[in-house]
């Protein structure tokens, strides 16, 4: 049924939405893995009917390797840690101008996110989301329409859902088969199909997961090894020599007694015990710590495979060499890995939601910012900026939820160690000036002593206090023996211009 069908149905009316999509014309190009009969519900591209196969496998290699999971789960938790939000699309981020007042469709779109089923909220349903894109490559969102609008949104199991398109790739639909053999069918617009890049192309994506299939296989299998060696209570690896008069029944007894006796964490330490001239050697020592050394290697390629810096999955670096600091990391997995996926997700729900579904202009959906820096780091920057001159006062004041302070709105510029407190910055700066001033009357007089020094148009500088402690201040201190100086030069200097 078309959408103009749809419509005439639901309302009585011809007309068609605004927000909907105009037909595109036809692409000539093919999509690969997809056969001149196009996708169907029984064939899958080039994998056939193994598609769902293909994808158990993923889903098994995922829940049985730990850093697969902490690689997935560290992604789709920070993409969804801020939660869900609206924000104004002209918004240039300084505040310079207020957002508008929100109109109906913007609360109606938030309300829809507010409560999307009575399941799931929709922060579950987008971290569900990406970690289907993470495993399998695609993720399948399923969006249920109340007449023009949409009323709640649902997750869909990625293994049993199955499009359905013509052979240039155009949706035509979308099919769920699960294993216990239910059936269900959605129109384009009620499905929203995400999907990571692929390198051929085509409707289905390739998933990290997919990548590191290899790391994640010999991981396991040396986890599995390692498992059954220490479940024997990691005996050491046995040379027995019997004597050339051993009969095989012997050295079969010996054998059962030896598996019996000294294999098992309950027979650590017991003695290997030989009679009849039998000679024992040990064979490849420290082959368990080569183990290990093999499972660490095997966890940086899959966690380089997913684009996870160590420490973001509990992995502690001895000194970060050739690392980087932490907050460096930081910086590349929000920029290479976290923001792409965000604004993957971002752009079919800001699409199929905003645009399409409620007919939203001028806003647009979100991710809330999270400030993950270190708290040293974040109060570095601030005391830098007021340095700087960058911020005043009373914005770093605001910034740290403290009210503002008189005198505190205009900028300075802190110069190494010397400061002042805030209402004296015009007195202190007129010191400055005038000091500054009459260093370099002297520095000239000192150097050409025969040239007349003229020091009556200098600026004075400011009355002391009235009530002057009674110790001599470093200015005071500082005018004293300018005036000795100039005393001393050859011809003198006038004692009003001193």
């Amino acid at each position: 049924m078309s959408l103009k069908s749809w419509w005439q149905s639901v309302t009585g009316q011809a007309e068609v939405l605004e927000t909907a999509p105009a037909t595109a014309p036809e692409r000539a190009g093919f999509e690969y893995g997809i056969g001149p009969g196009g996708l169907t519900e029984s064939m899958q591209g080039i994998t056939g009917t193994d598609r769902r196969g293909t994808l158990t496998q993923l889903y098994d290699a995922y829940l049985a390797c730990p850093w697969a999971w902490a690689a997935v789960n560290a992604i789709a938790r920070t993409v969804t840690a801020g939660g869900l939000v609206m924000d104004w699309a002209n918004d240039d981020g300084q505040g310079n101008e207020e957002p508008p007042e929100k109109p109906a469709e913007v609360l109606l779109l938030e309300r829809m996110i507010s409560f999307c089923n009575p399941r799931e909220n929709v922060r579950q349903i987008l971290r569900g989301a990406i970690t289907d894109l993470l495993v399998f490559g695609d993720a399948f969102i399923e969006v249920v329409w109340l007449a023009s609008q949409p009323v709640a949104l649902y997750s869909l199991d990625c293994p049993s859902m199955r499009p359905i398109s013509d052979e240039h790739g155009t949706v035509t639909g979308y099919v769920q088969v699960t294993e216990l053999g239910q059936r269900a069918t959605f129109e384009p617009r009620e499905v929203i199909h995400l999907s990571l890049d692929s390198p051929r192309s085509g409707l289905f994506g390739v998933s990290p997961t997919q990548a590191a299939m290899l790391p994640i296989t010999s991981w396991l299998f040396a986890s599995a090894t390692s498992k059954e060696i220490f479940r024997k209570g990691a005996p050491p690896q046995i040379h027995v020599d019997f004597p050339a008069g051993a009969s095989p029944a012997e050295i079969n007894r010996w054998t059962a007694q030896y598996q019996q006796r000294n294999l098992g964490p309950r027979n650590i330490g017991t003695p290997i015990a030989t009679k009849g001239g039998a000679q024992i050697q040990e064979l490849a020592q420290g082959r368990t710590v080569d183990y290990l050394k093999f499972l660490d290697q095997r966890r940086d390629e899959i966690i380089a495979a997913y684009g996870v810096p160590p420490a973001k999955v509990g992995i502690i670096e001895s000194g970060n060499l050739g690392g980087g600091t932490g907050e460096s990391q930081d910086r590349t997995f929000m920029v290479n890995t976290v923001q792409p996926i965000a604004e993957l997700v971002l752009e079919a729900l800001n699409f199929h939601l905003a645009r399409v579904g409620f007919g939203v202009e001028g806003w647009k959906l979100k991710f809330a910012d999270i400030d993950m820096r270190d708290s040293k780091t974040v109060e570095e920057i601030r005391d830098m900026r007021l340095r700087s001159g960058a911020w005043t006062l009373n914005r770093y004041r605001a910034d740290i939820n403290e009210p503002a302070v008189e005198g505190g709105d205009r900028a300075v510029l802190v110069d190494r160690s010397n400061f002042t407190q805030w209402d004296d910055m015009d007195a202190m700066s007129q010191a400055g000036v005038a000091d500054r001033l009459r260093g370099t009357t002297l520095a000239m007089a000192v150097a050409d002593p025969d040239k007349p020094v003229e020091l009556s148009d200098l600026p004075d500088a400011p009355a002391p206090p009235e009530s002057p402690p009674p110790v001599e201040t470093l200015k005071q201190r500082y005018r004293r023996r300018l005036r000795e100086a100039l005393a001393e030069l050859p011809g003198g200097v006038d004692e009003r211009a001193a």
